[in-house]
């Protein structure tokens, strides 16, 4: 015969008590949510320059420890790197971080600065085609129009034509907008700006206490020649730098999709914002368990006389037990959908007001789904042991 759905009914026949276990689940699936989509803002952010280059190869410093504090590496290998056969073209790219003042209040805000050649961009940003020309002049910069409000836009919201012309200080030294880009910001900084090697090495604070600071570079992007395998190319370089003092140590050479994979670890794991995210989900995982089964304990120690006439009929303990899982199966089930869409208008709110998108992706919808069946499984099986002590005596 067919077994009635006792899982379903039981929440059916207090309606507004599911709701609430519902509203309570939903919470801790939402929490999630957030903390994962910070978490993958993490991570996304973190490669936002090396998703604007076009190379196979990164050589850095081994130094190295986030894109915007790459240390450096001696520009006069550059020649010795593109005289090697598998390589195709070997471009510049100069890093930092540091300060800006406010063109109207004066503040100071940190700001990330990429340096680039104005006749070969090592960046692959539109509006580099058309304004490649004004950064020849080392005291000229691109603003990224993503950068924050607090930065001084005129017309207090974002960077654009109306800035150009306007004069302001980094690292204490007279700078002029010539234009603005549009790449977005990351954790590193709430803003940056564009210029060339020459304007770079002018405001960089690291690079102003060498004495021959035209001579370093942040690293070096390579591009190899068609047919060429990362791998090869990678071991040719490696063996071409090894010729410079018997060892090729002094250089890091990976490959592009190695160095962002390496971003996100450093940001994930060697930061506190990354720390912080990940034991975020954690928390959120074990709320939500506890919610879980505090609402299915209460369900079964108010059902204990049914659970006990079942077992009394001859209904086993397996039994009872698919339908307090099948319960929280039905309470994950229930919360998710309104979860996912209060997510998605956290995600778009948090993404205005942070400067830094959010963005919910299949992955996520599905790891989160099988957390939330994992949470409210286990709290069901915890709760399993109140169940055990539905005998039939205690009917009576």
């Amino acid at each position: 015969m067919k077994q009635t759905p006792l899982a379903r009914k039981n929440l059916l026949d207090r309606p507004s008590r599911t709701a609430v276990s519902a509203v309570g689940v939903g919470f801790a699936i939402v929490l999630m949510f957030m903390q994962l989509g910070f978490l993958g803002a993490v991570g996304d952010t973190a490669t936002k320059v090396y998703d604007r280059t076009d190379c196979d190869l990164v050589i850095r410093s081994p130094e190295y420890l986030q894109v915007f504090d790459p240390r450096s590496v001696p520009a006069a290998i550059v020649p010795m790197i593109a005289s090697i056969a598998e390589v195709a073209d070997v471009r510049t790219l100069d890093l930092g971080l540091t300060s800006w003042r406010n063109p109207d209040t004066g503040e100071l805000r940190g700001v990330a600065i990429m340096g680039i050649d104005p006749e070969r961009p090592s960046l692959l940003i539109n509006e580099l085609e058309s304004l490649t020309p004004l950064l020849r002049r080392p005291e000229h910069v691109l603003i990224d129009q993503d950068s924050r409000a607090d930065y001084g836009p005129k017309n207090g919201i974002a960077f654009g034509p109306a800035d150009v012309g306007v004069e302001t200080e980094v690292t204490r030294r007279k700078i002029t907008i010539a234009g603005t880009f549009e790449m977005g910001t990351g954790l590193a900084a709430n803003g940056a700006i564009l210029l060339s090697h020459t304007g770079f090495n002018r405001l960089a604070p690291d690079r102003m206490l060498l004495p021959n600071s035209d001579e370093r570079v942040s690293m070096l992007l390579i591009r190899l020649r068609e047919g060429v395998t990362s791998s090869e190319g990678g071991t040719a370089i490696k063996e071409r730098l090894a010729r410079l003092d018997g060892r090729s140590s002094a250089f890091k050479v990976l490959t592009i999709e190695e160095a962002m994979a390496d971003e996100r670890w450093h940001w994930y794991v060697r930061t506190p914002v990354g720390i912080i995210f990940g034991i975020g989900v954690a928390i959120a995982v074990i709320v939500g368990g506890v919610i879980c089964y505090m609402v299915l304990a209460a369900d079964v120690i108010a059902r204990l006389p049914e659970y006990a006439t079942l077992k009394a009929i001859g209904y086993s303990n397996g039994y009872l037990m698919k339908v307090l899982l099948g319960q929280a199966a039905w309470l994950a089930g229930l919360a998710f959908a309104p979860a996912v869409l209060a997510s998605l208008l956290l995600y778009a709110v948090t993404s205005v007001y942070s400067g830094v998108d959010i963005r919910m992706t299949s992955t996520r919808i599905l790891l989160v789904g099988t957390l939330s069946l994992l949470m409210c499984g286990t709290a069901g099986w915890i709760a399993l042991r109140k169940m055990t002590k539905a005998e039939p005596a205690n009917l009576f």
